[in-house]
């Protein structure tokens, strides 16, 4: 007798068999439900899926749900454009799984999202709109022209009382007394000349 031993098969991982809307397809009406499939269960518990429009605001509705290897995915209203599905999830062997891809909504019935790329090109202008700054000299001293008015006028006051101290100092000089001198002067000259008339009568009576 012979016994054939078999090996037990070998435990794969989930993969990802296909997706609603599909990779870079092109819908022209606005999906209300993204979904994934895959070959094998999946933990609800750790499956997140992010739909993100053109500027990568998310249009994930709530927490998605997951019926064996289906994930489904609810999203607002999206805007036409460029989506992007981002996913992760653990197959039930504990494997982690994620991935991401892309598709275009082209529905007419809703608005186009703005590119944050205007936004940007904005930002330049209203710095070129913001006050010029004010001058300040190589020194860091404000200009000549900025200067305080009362500086000029400390500088006149100043001056004033210069002159003033130099007229008081002059005006209190001693000043010699001419009525003096020149009385003397005079007392000087009579008694000279009364001198030398009592000399000249002395000599005449000898």
């Amino acid at each position: 007798m012979c016994l054939v031993l078999s090996s037990p098969p070998a435990w794969a991982h989930a993969q990802l068999l296909g997706s609603s809307p599909a990779t870079d397809s092109v819908v022209a009406k606005t999906p209300a439900t993204v979904t994934l499939s895959f070959d094998s269960p999946v933990r609800q518990g750790y499956t997140t899926v992010v739909v993100a429009g053109p500027d990568g605001t998310s249009y994930s509705d709530g927490a998605p749900t997951v019926v064996h290897g289906d994930v489904r995915q609810k999203v607002s209203p999206l805007p036409r454009g460029r989506i992007q599905v981002t996913w992760r999830t653990v197959a039930a062997d504990g494997a982690p799984l994620q991935g991401r891809y892309t598709f275009t909504n082209t529905d007419k019935t809703t608005a186009a999202q703005s590119s944050p790329v205007r936004t940007a090109q904005s930002a330049p202008a209203a710095r070129a709109s913001s006050p010029p700054a004010r001058s300040v000299t190589s020194t860091g001293s404000p200009d000549a022209g900025d200067r305080p008015w009362w500086v000029a006028a400390g500088a006149l006051v100043a001056a004033t009382m210069a002159l003033l101290a130099v007229g008081v100092r002059r005006s209190a000089a001693p000043r010699p007394p001419r009525r003096e001198a020149l009385g003397h002067l005079r007392q000087r000259c009579l008694g000279a000349d009364g001198r030398s008339a009592s000399g000249g009568d002395g000599s005449s009576e000898t």
